[in-house]
């Protein structure tokens, strides 16, 4: 009998495991949705601000129905390329948001010593679109799964769906984002 009880709790466990389980961000696929606290709230100009998801910018309830494309990024303090995709991301943010651009950045770091890291980040960039604190990795887990490189940047359509995803870092990327995002925001 305590064999044919750890058959059955195994076999529960692993279709509640298997049941709860969400696909990963994937191109043309309904991006995982999130609700995470925010580093920057005062630098938004929404000092009273602490909580904030992607429904915000997609989906047939999105709050700012100017949104045309969003850019989500997964981002941490350790990482080079981070620190080098982030000024870029707020020049983007700065460029494209009257056209209906919405960039933002989720920070993994997990330490308070990273977290502090990341804080000081945004300030010196002086990162006006939301950076929200993943400390337990929930949501990159679901965005990214258990390996991915940083950073990793989706691009999201008005109704939710991954349009592109760019997994790493190289040299030419900034351009590349650059034609991306002018092409998905071209007149139609």
């Amino acid at each position: 009998m305590p064999a044919l009880r750890l058959i059955v709790l195994t076999v529960v466990c692993a279709a509640s495991l298997a049941f709860g389980q969400e696909e990963l961000a994937t191109v043309d696929k309904a991006a995982p949705t999130f609700r995470l606290p925010v580093y920057n709230a005062a630098a938004m100009g929404e000092p009273k601000l602490t909580m904030l998801g992607i429904d915000r910018y997609t989906g047939t309830d999105a709050q700012d129905k100017k949104t045309r494309l969003v850019v989500v990024s997964f981002m941490a303090s350790f990482c080079g390329p981070c620190k080098k995709e982030m000024p870029y991301l707020q020049a983007l943010h700065e460029k494209y948001r009257d056209q209906g651009l919405r960039v933002m950045m989720v920070a993994i770091d997990r330490e308070e010593e990273g977290q502090q890291k990341v804080a000081e980040l945004i300030s010196l960039n002086k990162v006006t679109f939301p950076v929200l604190k993943d400390r337990f990795n929930i949501v990159a887990r679901r965005w990214l799964g258990t390996q991915s490189p940083l950073p990793s940047l989706f691009m999201l359509r008005p109704d939710g769906t991954v349009k592109t995803v760019h997994r790493g870092y190289s040299e030419d990327a900034s351009a590349l984002l650059e034609k991306e995002v002018l092409a998905a925001l071209a007149p139609r």
